[in-house]
């Protein structure tokens, strides 16, 4: 039995069958699409998996080859130090000496640095303290150094042709070396912490003239150079040798720096505008002392500031300040 339809209806059904003709079309595209993406994808992952295989092979490869390296390493240092022992031992025979007189000798000179170290720090807090007395701070630069081993590089004059304090006469012969433990090294430090005041002829001041540089000390206690300069304290390597600093001036700079090198036993600052004492060791911030408040500040095992009163008595002040009268058109600063 057959149904006629009409006009009307028979077309909503050819527009209905198109759409889903249209709409079947659409959706075998996207059959198709996700097919190959899925393809896509299986061959990306099989081949990132070939590669991290790859890898991981590579990887065991280069610990099996790091571990046989260190292994080599090891044996290499292992024969070095056998034969560093062997060459000392030998160059102990040759000297007539046994390990253990080396050992005191070596222990000597690390007790005689560590005096040396002491009697600057206590030199250093006298002027501070003496400086405080006369109400005039004074600045003050020392270095303990090897000169043996002291390298031009890491020191120079502080101003160009100048002439050193002790070459004069007074400081010639045994009894008047200036040795940090005789009474002459007094009128080396009272000439490095000398503020001369230069005026015209007509009394008016035209300038100063300070001792910037600082005051070397060899391991045999004598003081041997004035007004030296530490070269290389505006590099990178200033932070790479010492550790930062709390305070301080550009002359601390170079004398935590200066402490860090290997010709360098200890540096020692009296700041000018504060008189406080500061000794660096090896690159770091050992104790400090405020004539002030008669305060000392250390550090403990664990690196951490500790503060103390500190045993150093008041001075009286002596050194009165040196004032030079020149021709203005005569000095002039290098």
């Amino acid at each position: 039995m057959f149904k006629i339809l009409g006009s009307r209806q028979y077309r909503r059904m050819l527009t209905e069958q198109s759409q889903l003709q249209d709409r079947c079309q659409e959706l075998e595209e996207q059959v198709k699409f996700l097919t190959d993406e899925k393809g896509q994808l299986s061959q990306t992952t099989k081949e990132q998996k070939q590669e991290l295989e790859e890898r991981s092979i590579d990887l065991t490869q280069l610990s099996e080859n790091y571990k046989l390296l260190e292994v080599q390493l090891q044996e290499i240092k292992d024969q070095a130090e056998l034969g560093i022992e062997h060459v000392i031992e030998e160059t102990i025979k040759q000297i007539g000496l046994s390990r253990s007189q080396i050992d005191k000798l070596q222990a000597d000179r690390a007790d005689l640095i560590q005096l040396y170290i002491d009697k600057l720090y206590s030199l250093a807090r006298h002027f501070a303290v003496s400086s405080r007395g006369m109400d005039n701070n004074r600045g003050l630069f020392l270095i303990l150094a090897d000169y043996r081993n002291m390298s031009g590089v890491t020191f120079s004059e502080f101003h160009d042709g100048q002439v050193e304090h002790l070459d004069q006469g007074k400081y010639k012969g045994i009894d008047q070396l200036p040795h940090i433990f005789s009474t002459k090294v007094q009128d080396v430090l009272s000439f490095m912490g000398e503020r001369t005041i230069l005026r015209d002829e007509t009394g008016k001041v035209t300038g100063h003239e300070e001792r910037d540089g600082a005051l070397l000390i060899d391991l045999q206690g004598i003081t041997f150079r004035t007004c030296m300069m530490v070269e290389g304290v505006r590099t990178y390597r200033v932070y790479d040798k010492v550790e930062q600093l709390v305070k301080g001036s550009a002359r601390h700079n170079a004398a935590i720096y200066a402490s860090s090198l290997e010709e360098v036993m200890a540096a020692i600052v009296v700041s000018e505008e504060t008189s406080e004492v500061t000794l660096f060791i090896d690159g770091h911030f050992a104790k400090s002392f405020d004539p002030i408040t008669d305060t000392e500040i250390t550090r403990d095992e664990d690196g951490n500031f500790v503060q103390t009163e500190s045993d150093t008595k008041a001075i009286e002040a002596v050194e009165p300040e040196t004032e030079i009268i020149v021709e203005e058109e005569d000095y002039v600063t290098t």
